[in-house]
């Protein structure tokens, strides 16, 4: 039998159809999730193609019809990574020319403010095609467009950590937990492609560290309520096998930073004394204008 032919009868057979929905590549709840080595470059950088424009056919496509046939890479005009100076380096905030303070690398919004991490990493701020490949991803489980979006984190990620000389090895990735229930009505976690798609860009390994049970997703809350909406709802499912230096959570959207919280107080619970720090690492941040501009918190379960 020639490889033709036998690559022929591979694509012949029929696709099974699983339901529920399931991701068939998850693990099991705390399982460590290995990323395949990578040595870290001396300044890495997303290497943009030049621009290359929708084709008219697409642009009616869009309108007509609002379809998503190409998926939003980074690579293209429609959007591309914003650049690391202009949000916050520590809440996430967009911030103008001078905002950060280079002594301890706050702006003067969160300059006050307790947070419960001491980084954010994101791709840019939450609208136009960013907040609808978020969407797709998250209602529409687009798994492809989430893939590529963690990616291009992963790589801004790795940009990051290099800026600071912390090795790869010393960090682990902790998707923020979905409610199962939500999992399977949504059909996807996206959180967990989210970080997959992070690993596979950066080399960092995956643990599934978090748990979470029940509550209104936090998007369908009045932000004043969304603290008490995670109450006792996420809680450590596994310690993580070493003291990592750095545990990075994995999420779409920060808004008002409560769920992030969340997460970072479940985790610390866990590490105890350790001197671990907790990053945040999310595709885009909710601007203060959107917050404010939002009046009806009902949407997909």
């Amino acid at each position: 039998m020639t490889a033709e032919s036998s690559e022929a009868e591979v694509a012949e057979q029929p696709q099974r159809l699983i339901w529920p929905p399931v991701d068939i590549d998850s693990e099991k709840p705390g399982s460590v999730i290995e990323a395949k080595p990578m040595r870290l470059p001396d300044r890495p950088v997303i290497a943009l193609p030049k621009p290359v424009d929708p084709s008219w056919l697409e642009q009616l496509e869009t309108a007509l019809l609002g379809t998503r046939s190409r998926i939003l890479t980074g690579r293209d005009s429609r959007w591309a990574p914003e650049p690391m100076d202009a949000a916050c380096p520590r809440c996430g905030r967009s911030v103008g020319a001078g905002e950060v303070s280079p002594d301890d690398g706050r702006c003067t919004s969160c300059r006050p403010e307790k947070l419960g991490w001491e980084r954010l990493v994101r791709l840019g701020e939450f609208g136009g095609d960013l907040r609808q490949a978020i969407h797709a991803t998250k209602y529409e489980a687009w798994r492809a467009q989430g893939t590529k979006l963690g990616k291009l984190l992963g790589y801004r990620l790795v940009d990051a950590l290099s800026a600071g000389d912390i090795p790869l090895e010393s960090v682990i990735l902790v998707p923020v937990p979905m409610p199962p229930f939500r999992r399977l009505s949504r059909g996807i976690d996206h959180s967990m492609v989210l970080a997959r798609g992070v690993s596979a860009s950066s080399g960092v390994n995956l643990v599934r560290m978090l748990a979470r049970s029940g509550g209104k997703p936090q998007v369908s809350v009045a932000p004043s309520l969304r603290a008490g909406n995670l109450r006792n709802k996420i809680r450590p499912i596994r310690a993580a096998q070493n003291r990592p230096r750095i545990v990075v959570l994995v999420d779409d959207v920060k808004t008002t930073g409560a769920t992030l919280r969340a997460c970072s107080k479940a985790i610390r619970g866990v590490l105890r004394e350790s001197e671990t720090q907790i990053w945040a690492g999310v595709v885009a941040v909710s601007s203060e204008r959107n917050r404010r501009s939002r009046t009806d918190f009902s949407v997909k379960a």
